[in-house]
C-alpha cells in the first residue's frame, strides 16, 4: 500500500484510533489513501481501449479463464493472477456446508439486507458519497436494493464461490464496478481527494464485509435468529473472508476472525465525519421507495404502520445513536420485535435440532425467495444483474458500458 504521513482532513479521532487498535488502526487510516490497484489498472486500460472492448475480454476471462483471452492487456492478467489464485485459507467445501441452510431464513435475512446492511454504511459520508455523487441510489433505491440482493443470493449458495459460478463472476464486476466509480469520482472537480481520500478506499471496502457479515449476524439475532457454530464460523465470517480479497481488500485490512470485524467496525464509527443530510436522504429513498412499500403488502389492511414498523426495525439492528444521526423517527415497535425476538430465537434453536424440519424450512425458504425475485425483478421492471448491464434510462452511471 501507498503511504501518506496524515489521513483525510475529514476523519475524527484518528491519534485515538492508533492508540486503540495499533497497526490496525494505522493501516485502516493509510487504507483511506488507497484504492484497489489492480481492478483501477484495469480501469484506466478500459478508458483507453473502450469499455464495450475491455468488458467483452473481462466476461471472456471469467467464463473461459484469461488463456481464452488472445494479448489481454497487462492490467487484466494480473487481476486475473490474484483472482485465480485462491489462499490456502480457503476451505471451499467448509464454506458450502456452512452456506447449504442459509435459505431458511431468507425472509428475515431480506428485511436485515435493507435495514441494516445497506443503511449502516449511510452512517459514514465518506463511505457513502459515491452514491450519492453518482446520483443512482436516491433515483432509484428499489432497483438498487435488488441488485445487491441478486449478488448476495448468487454467492451464499453452495458451489457460489466456484472459480467459473455465478457468484464468482457477479463478485468481479461488483469489484470492477468499484473501480470505474473510483476512475470517475477521481475526475470530477467535486471530490475533495484532501477531505475524503480515496473513493470506495481499502479502508471502507474492508467495512463493507462488515456490513454483510458481522452486522447481518447481529440484527438477525435480534428477531430470533440464530446459526449453528460451523454456519458462523464457515458459511458467515470463512465466505466473507474470501469475498473481501475477491473484492480487491487487501491483507492488511481483510478481517479473518469476529474480533477483526469488531475492531473494523470500531474504526470506522469512530473516525467517521459527522453525518451529512445526503446520508438521510439516502435512507428516506430506501425507506420510501422499497422498505415502507414491501412492508405494506405483509401488513395489509395494517399498512398504516408500516413506517413506523420500519423505523422501529432499524432503530433495533442500528441502535439509537446511528439511528439519530441518519433522521430515523422514533418508534415504539422496537422494543416490541426484540422482545418476540427471544421466544422466537428458542423456537428457531429447538427446530433446528432437527435435520428433517431443517431441510423443509430449507425448501420452503428457497421457493419463497424465488417467489419473492420475480415479484421484485417485476414490480420494479429490473430486468438487469448489475448497474453495468443495466439499460441507459435516468442517471447516469461510470460502470454502465454505454455510460
Amino acid at each position: 500500500m501507498a503511504h501518506r504521513a496524515d489521513p483525510p482532513t475529514s476523519v475524527r479521532n484518528a491519534a485515538e484510533a492508533v492508540a486503540l487498535h495499533g497497526a490496525l488502526g494505522s493501516a485502516y487510516l493509510t487504507g483511506m489513501w488507497v484504492g484497489d490497484p489492480l481492478a483501477d489498472a484495469c480501469a484506466d486500460e478500459a478508458g483507453r481501449i473502450g469499455r464495450g472492448h475491455f468488458m467483452r475480454l473481462l466476461r471472456t476471462a471469467l467464463a473461459e479463464g484469461i488463456e481464452a483471452v488472445p494479448d489481454a492487456p497487462e492490467s487484466l492478467v494480473a487481476l486475473f493472477a490474484q483472482l485465480d489464485d485462491m489462499p490456502d485459507w480457503v476451505d471451499l467445501p467448509a464454506i458450502d456446508d456452512g452456506v447449504r441452510d442459509f435459505a431458511r431464513y431468507s425472509r428475515e435475512t431480506g428485511i436485515v439486507l435493507g435495514a441494516a446492511s445497506l443503511l449502516v454504511g449511510y452512517a459514514n459520508p465518506t463511505a457513502s458519497r459515491p452514491l450519492q455523487m453518482t446520483g443512482r441510489y436516491v433515483e432509484s433505491a428499489g432497483m438498487r436494493t435488488i441488485e445487491v440482493a441478486t449478488w448476495l443470493r448468487a454467492v451464499t449458495k453452495p458451489g457460489g464461490l466456484e472459480r467459473f459460478s455465478p457468484g464468482f463472476e457477479r463478485t468481479v464486476r461488483v469489484r470492477m464496478i468499484h473501480a470505474f466509480v473510483r476512475r470517475h469520482l477521481r475526475d470530477d472537480p467535486a471530490w475533495d481527494h484532501e477531505a475524503w481520500g480515496e473513493p470506495i478506499s481499502q479502508a471502507h471496502l474492508a467495512y463493507t464485509v462488515d456490513e454483510f457479515c458481522l452486522i447481518v449476524i447481529r440484527a438477525l439475532a435480534r428477531v430470533g435468529v440464530h446459526f449453528r457454530p460451523h454456519e458462523i464460523a464457515d458459511g458467515h465470517y470463512a465466505r466473507w473472508r474470501y469475498l473481501g480479497h475477491l473484492l480487491g481488500v487487501g491483507p492488511e485490512l481483510l478481517p479473518a476472525t469476529p474480533a477483526d470485524q469488531e475492531a473494523l467496525e470500531e474504526l470506522h464509527l469512530m473516525t467517521r465525519p459527522p453525518v451529512e443530510d445526503f446520508c438521510r436522504a439516502l435512507v428516506r429513498g430506501i425507506n420510501t421507495e422499497f422498505l415502507v412499500p414491501e412492508l405494506d403488502l405483509l401488513l395489509g389492511p395494517f399498512r398504516r404502520w408500516s413506517p413506523t414498523t420500519v423505523h422501529g426495525l432499524e432503530r433495533l439492528f442500528l441502535g439509537d445513536d446511528i439511528a439519530d444521526d441518519l433522521g430515523v423517527p422514533p418508534s415504539r415497535v422496537g422494543p416490541v420485535v426484540a422482545g418476540l425476538g427471544r421466544p422466537l430465537g428458542v423456537l428457531n434453536r429447538g427446530m433446528d435440532r432437527s435435520p428433517a424440519l431443517v431441510e423443509w424450512r430449507r425448501r420452503r425458504g428457497e421457493a419463497y425467495a424465488d417467489r419473492q425475485e420475480v415479484r421484485l425483478r417485476t414490480t420494479y421492471g429490473v430486468t438487469h444483474e448489475m448497474v453495468d448491464d443495466s439499460p441507459a434510462s435516468g442517471a447516469p452511471h461510470p460502470a454502465r458500458v454505454d455510460g
